[in-house]
């Protein structure tokens, strides 16, 4: 921050206050604010989902037929595979409450006769707002496990507990009965990875039919997927959240020199299932911070077309709000107006931590004092307080005071006291009357260019 910035900034009493920034720069707010706005759809900046990807097809258990080849090659199609889920980043978007708590990608289609593969499932693409946070909170199951079973911790511990038992011949014939449930579990799981020919479930031996590789690796990718963790932070950045079922080969796949007709064929794979964490944390150029009633969104409104509700009582915005400052030089920066901080804020009074986070990202801060209150100076060092206490080095961001209602008794000796009295620039302004908004939004451009 350079000192020509401090003197522009401080360089006008409030009885000197100018017009408006109305004409030269022209505001938009985003189109989905106004949208969501009309539809009174509720803010959600935290929220939890589950996704799964879409089942795979299973391949088809098919042979050729003709007047004069009654029993042709096979010729059964794979199963198509399941589509993925994935989220993407969109500026458009400024709420999470557009996320579905369930979110299911398409199936894909099963397999035919006369080498028809099926069709894939769609992807599902999901928008989010940029600066969404996604993690996972649970592990992912293991879709490739088509069965239920007790894991392997569990036999153990059922083999430990029968040990305390006195009698050796009792613990043998039990270790036996659990090692042999292990196998029969297996030999079950394994089976109901495939589709028979009608009738020939019983004569179908599938206990040691070799399994294409690549469906291995499929089933080995999907239960050993690491768990999520990614920050969308630009617009247009994709996720894969949830990835689809590979889809079943068919029974020609299966053909060896002991079987040249196979009757069976592989089932699809379940798709990827996740229980996802999300949290939004507001990408904006400015945040605004400052007591609940400073005139934080009635800055807002005079700086930009954003409508966040303006009343006399505080915590009147209960929800962050973004507004867009679009310069006659075309240089634009975002705005962002969260909810008035209370002291212990950090400690997560008064929702603190569901506001804070909201200007983790910002470049800039602006902090909006009502200079009419007794000790404004004493407000600023609180609201520092507070940032610096919930993340160390907030509050040393570039810093920009809006001294807002100029207008008022006090104002004048309170402005002309503060500012020999500290080193952060201040702007006096009067947001309700629009005075003084053209200097301020032109020095946050001087100081956001020079950070």
């Amino acid at each position: 921050m350079n000192s020509n910035s401090k003197e522009v900034a401080s360089g006008m009493h409030p009885d000197e206050l100018q017009g408006t920034a109305c004409d030269p720069a022209t505001v938009q707010k985003h189109d989905i604010v106004r949208r969501n706005s009309k539809a009174g759809r509720n803010f959600v900046d935290r929220m939890r989902c589950t996704v799964v990807g879409g089942h795979g097809g299973s391949g088809c258990v098919c042979f050729f037929r003709d007047s004069f080849v009654p029993n042709g090659p096979p010729n059964g199609g794979d199963g198509g595979s399941g589509g993925n889920v994935w989220f993407e980043a969109d500026e458009n978007e400024t709420s999470l409450s557009c996320v579905k708590q369930m979110l299911r990608a398409r199936p894909g289609v099963n397999g035919k006769g006369k080498n028809m593969h099926g069709q894939g499932g769609d992807d599902l693409i999901v928008k989010v707002p940029k600066g969404t946070m996604v993690r996972e909170y649970q592990a992912a199951n293991k879709p490739g496990e088509i069965g239920g079973g007790s894991s392997g911790s569990q036999q153990s511990q059922e083999i430990r507990h029968s040990r305390r038992t006195d009698d050796s011949t009792g613990f043998l014939e039990e270790l036996d009965r659990q090692i042999h449930a292990s196998e029969e579990r297996a030999r079950l799981s394994r089976e109901s990875l495939f589709v028979h020919y009608p009738r020939w479930e019983d004569r179908n031996n599938v206990s040691r039919v070799r399994i294409p590789p690549e469906y291995r690796d499929a089933m080995r990718e999907l239960e050993h997927a690491a768990p999520l963790s990614v920050d969308l932070v630009s617009h247009g950045q994709r996720v894969l959240v949830a990835r689809g079922g590979v889809g079943g080969p068919g029974n020609p796949h299966f053909i060896s020199p002991d079987d040249r007709q196979p009757h069976y064929a592989l089932r699809g794979l379940e798709g990827q299932r996740r229980a996802l964490d999300l949290e939004l944390k507001t990408i904006a150029d400015v945040g605004l911070v400052g007591m609940p009633n400073a005139g934080k969104s009635t800055f807002l409104r005079a700086v930009s077309n954003a409508h966040p509700k303006v009343a006399p009582y505080p915590f009147t915005t209960l929800n962050p709000y973004i507004g867009t400052v679009t310069f006659a030089d075309t240089f634009q920066m975002t705005v962002a107006d969260i909810p008035g901080l209370i002291p212990g804020a950090h400690r997560n009074v008064g929702l603190g931590h569901a506001f804070l986070r909201h200007v983790e990202r910002s470049k800039m801060l602006v902090y909006i004092i009502d200079v009419s209150r007794p000790s404004p100076w004493a407000d600023l060092e609180r609201l520092q307080a507070e940032l610096e206490l919930y993340q160390p080095g907030l509050a040393r961001r570039p810093t920009l005071v809006v001294a807002n209602k100029a207008d008022r008794e006090d104002a004048r000796s309170n402005f002309e006291r503060w500012s020999h009295m500290t080193d952060v620039p201040l702007v006096p302004a009067s947001a309700k009357h629009r005075k003084n908004i053209l200097k301020a939004t032109h020095t946050i451009r001087q100081i956001l260019e020079s950070a």
